[in-house]
């Protein structure tokens, strides 16, 4: 199949009621493990690679890799840049042919997050490329404290920012966090209506590793058509690494390389199945 953009897998999406998966990969391993059990399970799928990994692997190598995947799959795929936090990464992705690019202005004031996102979609969407954008507080720590409502942007400033930037996902601040984020407080469901019902666009949860199939059916209840899986994908090939060196110290790196993907694959499966995207290939 073709690939699609963003937009394309998040209406239908958000049209049915489930949850897009946007899996990032470093590596073959995780890439052949995402792709494979989004072939098995006919679902949707939001291919990705953060800008910061960029400078631990050989990116050019990989996004090509990405990419042939994507065209050999049977199942719609969005390759997806995700959080580029400058021009130059988002440029890089649009040459790599990517079909969506996510621009992370988040730490900058609103006002220059409204300007820099919208810039980076006029160019993206001259090119038939989607957006998502990010606003509010997501946090990228392991140990954070004292987070309270009067973090998340107001409803009517996020209405601003959309309509004047004109992207096509939003990523929200409800609760959740990057990597192994502990004391957020949980998720604010209220917090995830009001802006759905607020926005015209498909809503975006980032650090969902480690939710649950009733907080997956909560939030997509709520308007979020993608939810972000990074942090446990790598925890998984680390985990599935020192459990088989405990075993068999000796083990050679292709028989890791297997266990590893098939660990990853375990992983991926239980997510889909947790966002209800099986079967839902259009």
């Amino acid at each position: 199949m073709a690939l699609v953009t963003l937009r394309q897998v998040l209406q239908d999406a958000r049209k049915r009621k489930y949850a897009v998966g946007g899996f990032n990969v470093f590596n073959f391993e995780t890439l052949g493990a995402v792709v494979e059990v989004a072939e098995e399970l006919k679902a949707p799928l939001v291919l990705g690679i953060a800008e910061r990994l960029f400078k631990f692997v050989d990116v050019d190598t990989l996004a090509a890799a990405m990419a042939r995947a994507a065209q050999r799959t049977s199942v719609p795929v969005a390759l997806h840049l995700d959080h580029g936090h400058t021009y130059e990464g988002v440029m890089r992705a649009v040459r790599w042919g990517f079909t969506s690019v996510m621009f992370d202005g988040s730490a900058l004031s609103i006002a220059e997050n409204l300007k820099k996102t919208k810039e980076i979609t006029r160019i993206a969407h001259s090119l038939g490329i989607s957006v998502e954008g990010e606003l509010g507080y997501i946090s990228h720590c392991d140990d954070v404290t004292g987070i309270t409502t009067n973090e998340f942007v107001p409803a009517d400033v996020v209405m601003d920012f959309v309509t004047k930037t004109k992207i096509d996902a939003l990523a929200v601040a409800a609760g959740t966090g990057h990597g192994t984020v502990k004391g957020m407080g949980g998720l604010n469901i209220a917090r995830l209506a009001e802006l759905s019902n607020a926005v015209d666009v498909p809503l975006v949860l980032h650090g969902g590793s480690k939710l649950s199939r009733e907080d997956c059916r909560l939030v997509i209840d709520n308007g979020i058509a993608k939810i972000n899986i990074a942090t446990d994908m790598s925890l998984s090939a680390a985990d599935r690494l020192r459990t088989e060196l405990a075993k068999s110290p000796s083990a050679n790196y292709i028989h890791l390389m297997t266990s590893v993907k098939k660990g990853v694959k375990d992983l991926v499966r239980k997510y889909m199945l947790n966002f209800d995207c099986i079967s839902r290939a259009i």
